[in-house]
């Protein structure tokens, strides 16, 4: 029986996703065997199943909340489609997650043009809008670890944060820094095609980025990032963890190596994230401990959006082939 597939563009192949999991995996086995391995093992059977869901019911409570932030930014760009509808291109977006600072979540632009024949020029900037956002909540919250839990070490991340975040405003707020880049590109004749996109792009960002948007963005990215950064608390308390991990150092581990990750555009953060979220939880536990932790914190909030983007894109090509046969 003949099929026609979802011509997804090759950016948006699962396979990258694939290949970001065994750079993860290598990642992962690299910190196992600098952890001691019977060790990690050892502290991993102390877990019970029970709290797994425990786990990700704290991500899932970020992925909706980032939902609403989703769905207000739409809203901002006069996109307007049923929600759940809109929920399904948002978790398929997670499937690219693990690419090069979550630009490979344009992904769900191009659904859009797909479906509903939406400009890309028009969605693209809710997807730098919600990057942006994030990267402030971010800040925003490490700072909040930092008032709670001193750590000088983290502050470097932090830094780097706001610089990188007034960096990327500047850019796409200042309409003469805009300007500037499109002219030089827009020199290439088959760029030049795409000046009204670039326009259209800019006037998008600015919406999304004044600040009675920022006013309801970031305090959602806060919202949302600090509860998964609760997962840190619950993986320390599984393992028995005496007297547990306070709420102060949570924040600040999840946030600066997310932070981290980001800055770097290593897809995923992998291995910047984790390596500084363990550096910093090494300060209120043994190393094997913050390790385990770390690692199981990234399976239960990466890795869980990741596979749930994936299963949900799946499904969304299949319906897709199905609707040509």
């Amino acid at each position: 029986m003949f099929r026609i597939r979802l011509p997804v563009p090759e950016c948006f192949d699962l396979k990258k996703t694939v290949w970001s999991l065994i750079l993860a995996v290598a990642v992962y086995t690299a910190i196992v065997l600098y952890s001691d391995a019977s060790r990690v093992v050892e502290a991993i059977s102390r877990i019970s199943l029970y709290w797994i869901p425990l786990f990700l019911s704290l991500s899932l409570v970020n992925y909706i909340l980032r939902f609403l932030k989703w769905q207000y930014f739409l809203k901002r760009v006069d996109v307007f489609i049923p929600w759940k509808e809109s929920m399904t291109v948002f978790v398929a977006g997670f499937s690219m997650t693990v690419s090069p600072g979550k630009l490979g979540e344009l992904l769900k632009c191009y659904l859009l043009k797909d479906r509903r024949d939406i400009p890309i020029s028009r969605t693209s900037p809710v997807v730098v809008a919600e990057r942006v956002t994030d990267l402030i909540s971010m800040i925003f919250i490490a700072i909040i670890g930092l008032i709670l839990v001193e750590h000088r070490g983290a502050m470097i991340a932090v830094g780097a944060g706001i610089v990188f975040v007034l960096a990327t405003m500047i850019f796409l707020l200042w309409k003469s820094a805009f300007s500037f880049l499109t002219n030089l590109l827009c020199r290439i004749k088959p760029v030049n095609k795409h000046r009204d996109s670039f326009e259209k792009f800019h006037t998008n960002c600015s919406a999304l980025l004044d600040l009675k948007s920022l006013m309801i963005s970031v305090p959602l990215g806060i919202l949302s990032w600090g509860a998964e950064a609760m997962v840190l608390c619950l993986v320390a308390m599984s393992l028995g963890i005496e007297p547990g991990l306070s709420v102060g150092l949570a924040l600040l581990a999840h946030s600066a190596g997310t932070i981290a990750g980001a800055v770097s555009m290593i897809p995923g953060g992998l291995g910047l994230t984790e390596i500084t979220i363990g550096a910093i939880l090494i300060s209120a536990m043994p190393e094997v401990d913050a390790a385990v932790t770390t690692l199981i914190m990234r399976f239960a909030t990466l890795w869980f959006a990741v596979l749930l983007g994936v299963i949900v894109f799946t499904i969304q090509k299949r319906a897709k082939s199905a609707t040509h046969l």
